[in-house]
Order: structure tokens, then sequence, then C-alpha cells
């Protein structure tokens, strides 16, 4: 997916956006922590937002400690709709490959927009064209994913080199949407991607 701070962007979550989450034990827990941001992404949370697809959707982040810092991790929530099954009950495949594609380039967006406030915050004019592609994404399948439940996707930066970004991301899900917030959660694929920016002479 494309990520660019001019076209693609996050806004705030709504209290309407975040409501279903906190009806399910595990998930508010999670929604619990101090400190948490709270966003939208324009493209699942509204365009492919159905009661058959991806039914709620909102990410959280801890704000950085310092303008120049990253944001190393962003965990998405959606819950699912069984529109999107491959098999009964579960997760179509490609759609798993779609959510964590789509979790990483929430945090790359989410580092963009960061830093070119940041730029703008010094007098600086940033570059129209601040974003990232993904170059590849590698998926494991460990377990099935299952729908009419809530998921987790949590999205991590590695590092950086140049144009270069090394992102990682865990598929996670309860056994269950009542089940305790003290329970496991069991990881049901996992991701490791490569995006990169574009030349500056490019776009």
């Amino acid at each position: 997916m494309a990520s660019q701070s001019r076209l693609v962007t996050s806004k705030a979550a709504t209290a309407d956006s975040i409501a279903p989450f906190k009806r399910i034990p595990w998930t508010a827990k999670l929604l619990a922590q101090p400190g948490l941001v709270t966003s939208e992404d324009s493209l699942f949370a509204t365009t492919l937002r159905t009661p058959l697809t991806l039914r709620d959707l909102v990410s959280t982040y801890e704000q950085p400690p310092s303008a120049e810092a990253i944001i190393s991790e962003v965990t998405t929530f959606c819950t699912l709709g069984t529109g999107m099954d491959g098999h009964p009950g579960l997760l179509h495949g490609g759609i798993i490959g779609t959510l964590i594609d789509e979790a990483m380039g929430i945090l790359q967006t989410a580092n963009f927009e960061r830093e070119y406030a940041r730029r703008l915050a010094l007098g600086e004019t940033p570059a129209a064209n601040m974003g990232s592609f993904t170059a590849y994404l590698n998926v494991q399948y460990l377990k099935p994913v299952q729908t009419s439940m809530a998921v987790v996707i949590v999205a991590k930066h590695v590092k950086r080199e140049g144009r270069k970004d090394w992102i990682t991301a865990e598929v996670k899900q309860a056994q269950s949407d009542q089940a305790s917030p003290e329970e496991s959660l069991i990881t049901c694929a996992t991701g490791e991607g490569m995006f990169i920016g574009p030349k500056p002479s490019k776009l």
C-alpha cells in the first residue's frame, strides 16, 4: 500500500469507533493502557467498512518522548464480518495479508505525518511526496483467524536505512470475544516487510 502524507492521512478515532472494542474484555484491557493515541485509517475505517467486512477499526500507539523520535509500534484493532470468509467462519488468507500490509502502512503513515509536522514547525518546506510503498511482504500463516470476532495486528518498526524501512507484524486473536483479559492471545500470522520511499525526482 502507499502511505503518502499528502494523500493518505489518519484521523483521531471517535468515541463511536472505539466503543465496540471497549465492550470486548480483552481488547478493552489493551485500550485501557495510559497515554495511548488513537486514530483511524481512511481506507479501512471508511472505504472498506461494512457490516459484512471490516465492522470496526481503530489504531493506537504511544506518543514518542520527543519530536525527533519515531513511533516504534502501532496496534490496529478490527472486528471482522463473515463477508471475508475463505472457509466458513475463517478469514480468507489474502485478507490476512492485506491487514498486515495495512497495519504496517498505518505505522508508516503516522511517522511520516509526525515528520511532516516537525519540519513545518522548524520553518522548513517538507517534500510533498513524503511516503512509502510496499517493496515486499512475507506472511507466515500459523493459525486460522476466526471471523465475527475481534483481531489485533501489532506492527513494529525494525530499522531504517536511507529510503527503506523494515517492519514486522503479528496478527493476534483470543479464543473468543468473551475471553478473560488475562488469557494468552493466539498468534495467527506473522509478517515482515520492507517499505521504500520514492526518489526525490519521482511522484
